[in-house]
């Protein structure tokens, strides 16, 4: 039972860390800043801004807020390899995205 438990364990934190961007042998990390990220993987092809809007409490109780964050989705598309976006919320990595190959034309 233990033998079952490990290697569950390996296989799901080799998957957590398939997940991460790599950069240089280093992994973009949640909770990472912008500068952090910049500082390791370099400039990004591509930065998209916006903002979510999110609520404290219910929409019309006493003491709720309407709160703007700001995101930026960085994307990375190395030639030859599956592109990866770095989401941030208020300036911090929130998550990281595996997409397509960057350089091939999407089939149909």
């Amino acid at each position: 039972m233990v033998v079952g438990g490990l290697i569950a364990t390996l296989v799901l934190a080799s998957g957590a860390r398939a997940q991460q961007l790599d950069c240089g042998g280093r992994f973009v990390e949640n909770g990472m800043s912008i500068a952090q990220v910049l500082d390791l993987c370099g400039e990004p092809q591509q930065r998209t801004r916006s903002e979510r809007t999110l609520t404290t409490g219910l929409l019309d109780s006493p003491g709720s807020e309407i709160l703007t964050i700001p995101v930026e989705v960085w994307t990375y598309s190395p030639p030859g390899q599956f592109s990866r976006k770095v989401v941030f919320e208020s300036g911090r990595v929130v998550k990281t995205e595996t997409g397509g190959y960057a350089d091939l034309p999407p089939q149909f």
